[in-house]
């Protein structure tokens, strides 16, 4: 089985359908048998859906609105 270590290193993979079919499926197993880690993958989904949806409606141009964001990410 894999460690929580391998599933948080390969998260990005398996959110973006990269892994092959039998990585796919062990990342499932350990999900299915790991609370923390099936919580880490759940959290990563939202965050990436956010970023997403954020960067879609985002106006290019709006130069003062990304420094003041990143500006209280970088305060926290």
């Amino acid at each position: 089985m894999l460690t929580c270590r391998e599933v948080s290193h390969q998260a990005d993979a398996y959110l973006d359908n990269e892994l092959g079919f039998w990585k796919r499926l062990r990342i499932r197993l350990h999900l299915f048998m790991c609370n923390g880690c099936a919580r880490f993958m759940g959290q990563m989904r939202i965050t990436r859906s956010l970023v997403l949806a954020e960067a879609d409606t985002a106006d290019t141009g709006d130069d003062a609105r990304i420094e003041s964001i990143l500006a209280a990410l970088h305060t926290k």
